[in-house]
C-alpha cells in the first residue's frame, strides 16, 4: 500500500441527526416541501428505479438546457466532492502545488494529501481575500487554483471580474459553486467557452436540498472534458438521484421562489438577532456567524433549543457559531 496514506487523517462526518430538532451543521434542507411538489415525485417511483441501472440521458438534457451548455461540456458525478476528486486525479499534481485560500472546503486538503501535492493558501484579512494574493502564489509547479464561490465557510462571493482576473493568468481555475444558488449571483459557467482554463463544479445537495441523492456535475470546455471523462464512473449516479434531480429541474420556479424567500427571510432574521443584542457577522450566503461568547456561552443556549451547530475561529481571532439559516427558525426566535 502507499506509505504516505498512513499520515492522512480522515474525520468522520457521521452525526445522529435524529437527536436535534434543527440540524444546522451542513446546510441541509430542514424545511418541508409542499405536498404539490413532493407527492408527484413519490408517486412516480417504481420497482424499475431500484432494479435497473440508471439512464441519465434525460437528466443531462435538462441540466444542459438549464445552464445553456452542450453535453460535451458536462460530466455527472456523485456529488460535487467527487467532481473535485476527479479534477485532482486528472491533473499531474504529485509533487506539484494547488492554490486556494486559508479558509476552504476541507476536502481540498484531503485530496491534496491523497495525491501528494502541496496546498498553498492565500490569507484572509478582515473577512476579505485579495485575489492578487492568490496570483502571487503561482509558480511553475502550480497545477490549478481552486475556490468555492461563495466561499465556505466564510460565505463571501467572488465577483466575475475577480474570477476573470484569475483566469487571465492562464492557470486552470476551479470554481466550486456548491452554494451559489443561495446568493442570486450568476454562475461562472457562462465563461467556459471563452476561458478554456475554467472548470465549474455544481451540486444539487445544498440549495436544492437533495444532499441524500448525491448528484453533482462538472462543467468545462469540451477539450477539457475529453480528459475529465476518462474518470467517469461506469454509472455516474443512482437511478433515484437521477429521477429526483430531473423532478427538481422540472419544477425550477418552485426552487427559484424558495431561494428568494431564503435570502429575504434570512436578512430579516439577522436583523432580529442583532436587535436581541447578539454580535453577528453576516455573509453573502445562507449562513451568518454569531459570536459564541458574549456574556454567556451562546452555543449551550442554542443546543438547549434542539439545534446542532459548528463553531470556528474567524480572521478576527474570535470564536463564532456558524448559524446556517433555515426557514423553520422563524418560529423559534
Amino acid at each position: 500500500m502507499k506509505k504516505h496514506l498512513q499520515n492522512i487523517f480522515r474525520k468522520s462526518n457521521q452525526e445522529d441527526k435524529t437527536k436535534f430538532k434543527y440540524v444546522l451543521t451542513q446546510n441541509e434542507r430542514n424545511y418541508p416541501h409542499s405536498k404539490d411538489y413532493i407527492e408527484p415525485f413519490f408517486e412516480s417511483l417504481s420497482q424499475k428505479d431500484l432494479c435497473f441501472y440508471p439512464n441519465t440521458e434525460k437528466l443531462k438534457e435538462k441540466i444542459c438546457k438549464y445552464h445553456n451548455i452542450e453535453q460535451d461540456n458536462l460530466l455527472l458525478t456523485p456529488g460535487s466532492s467527487f467532481g473535485i476528486k476527479t479534477i485532482f486525479e486528472t491533473f499531474n499534481v504529485k509533487n506539484k502545488n494547488v492554490i486556494t485560500s486559508d479558509y476552504f472546503f476541507p476536502m481540498y486538503q484531503v485530496f491534496s494529501d491523497l495525491y501528494e501535492c502541496e496546498l498553498r493558501k492565500a490569507k484572509y484579512i478582515d473577512m476579505n481575500l485579495d485575489i492578487s494574493d492568490l496570483i502571487n502564489l503561482i509558480d511553475k509547479d502550480t497545477q490549478f487554483i481552486i475556490l468555492a464561490n461563495p466561499n465556505s465557510p466564510l460565505g463571501d462571493v467572488y465577483t466575475k471580474a475577480q474570477i476573470i482576473n484569475l483566469l487571465e493568468t492562464g492557470i486552470f481555475v476551479i470554481i466550486d459553486e456548491a452554494y451559489l444558488e443561495f446568493t442570486g449571483e450568476e454562475s461562472s459557467i457562462a465563461l467556459i467557452n471563452e476561458y478554456k482554463n475554467l472548470i465549474v463544479t455544481k451540486t444539487f445537495s445544498k440549495a436544492f436540498g437533495a444532499a441524500g441523492c448525491r448528484v453533482g456535475f462538472l462543467v468545462s470546455h469540451k477539450e477539457n472534458m475529453k480528459y475529465l471523462n476518462k474518470f467517469r464512473l461506469m454509472y455516474e449516479i443512482n437511478s433515484i438521484g437521477a429521477k429526483y434531480t430531473e423532478h427538481i429541474l422540472d419544477n425550477i420556479v418552485y426552487f427559484q421562489d424558495y431561494f428568494k424567500e431564503m435570502r429575504d427571510k434570512k436578512s430579516e432574521f439577522v436583523s432580529k438577532m442583532i436587535n436581541y443584542g447578539y454580535t453577528i457577522i453576516d455573509t453573502d450566503c445562507s449562513w451568518f456567524f454569531l459570536k459564541r461568547f458574549d456574556s454567556k456561552d451562546n452555543l449551550k443556549y442554542f443546543n438547549d433549543l434542539g439545534m446542532s451547530f459548528r463553531t470556528l475561529t474567524l480572521p478576527d481571532g474570535e470564536e463564532y457559531i456558524k448559524f446556517n439559516y433555515d426557514l423553520n427558525l422563524n418560529n423559534v426566535l
